[in-house]
């Protein structure tokens, strides 16, 4: 039994159908979290999501997206999904420890860089996250990013299919799923928007007493101002990606190719290339971004056409 394999180490949180634990697996001693799924107490959307979260995981590689080691079901009527550790916890909770102290604008940048091409990754897969949020987002040791959470995530046949259904959390969800519209790609970004202003303010964009009022104050997009600590250019990718139409916001791929953004990672490569002092095992995470980032011409390329 695969199971057999991990060393139970501590729960890590419980949800409606489901529990997330930490174990060490016996043979490599490596941490891995393990979600044991509940299907047959699950409805049958449930089981779904989850079925589909395990497929998806089992195809993605990438270094800013949780990284999958196995799944199976058990005879015991649960589904198992094993998946990386990520030490550092959820962006949720470190932007918490913030206590009100705002991040340095590299810090922000770097994370949103991380988030923005994961992302990036999913759509070039016709893959829409649909549930992106800071508590979706995980840290390791060394600060890299993994999105996690596909839970909800819906494979698109093209990018030009809309998907329907109202799903996600409302403080990161968009004006077109309040207003019923059907939406695509673009509510991502809005997510990410949210999620970078989170970073940015240590607030949400949006925030409200009832789900009426927030709603309203989503479809109306009036964000309260920026903290000045922030470059214009920074505060207005933010705009953008928080623009009311959809057709107003940019692609993912755009926003990483704006000149702001690719200095920035040219910075964050400078920076991870030169930590060479550091141990292999904690390198090893930065050097998979940069590698990454090393593939992509576009970050390379001096231009910020689109």
């Amino acid at each position: 039994m695969p199971l057999a394999a991990y060393c139970f180490l501590r729960a890590v949180g419980k949800g409606s159908y489901g529990e997330v634990s930490l174990a060490r697996h016996r043979q490599d001693r490596k941490q891995y979290v393990i979600k044991k799924l509940n299907l047959r107490s699950a409805s049958s959307r449930e089981r779904r999501a989850a079925e589909q979260e395990a497929q998806l995981l089992s195809q993605l590689r990438h270094p800013n997206i949780v990284t999958y080691r196995e799944s199976w079901q058990g005879d015991d009527g649960h589904l198992y999904i094993v998946m990386g550790f990520c030490e550092g916890g959820d962006l949720y909770h470190k932007l918490k420890e913030q206590k009100g102290k705002l991040l340095p604008e590299n810090r922000v940048v770097e994370w949103f860089v991380q988030i923005a091409m994961a992302l990036q990754y999913l759509h070039e897969k016709h893959i829409l996250h649909r549930d992106l949020k800071t508590q979706n987002i995980f840290l390791t040791r060394t600060n890299i990013i993994k999105v996690g959470d596909l839970g909800i995530a819906r494979v698109l046949e093209n990018q030009y299919d809309m998907a329907s259904t109202l799903i996600g959390t409302p403080y990161y969800m968009s004006p077109e799923l309040f207003s019923n519209k059907p939406y695509n790609y673009k509510s991502d970004v809005w997510a990410l928007g949210c999620c970078v202003y989170e970073m940015a303010t240590l607030k949400h964009a949006f925030n409200a007493k009832d789900m009426n009022s927030l709603a309203y104050r989503i479809i109306e997009g009036k964000l309260p101002p920026m903290p000045k600590d922030y470059s214009p250019q920074l505060v207005e990718i933010i705009q953008t990606m928080l623009s009311k139409k959809p057709e107003e916001r940019p692609s993912v791929k755009s926003i990483l190719r704006q000149p702001y953004i690719k200095q920035q990672i040219a910075l964050f490569l400078e920076a991870t290339k030169a930590a060479l002092s550091i141990p292999e095992s904690i390198r090893s995470e930065s050097q998979q971004c940069v590698k990454f980032l090393l593939g992509k011409k576009m970050f390379l390329d001096k231009s910020g056409s689109n």
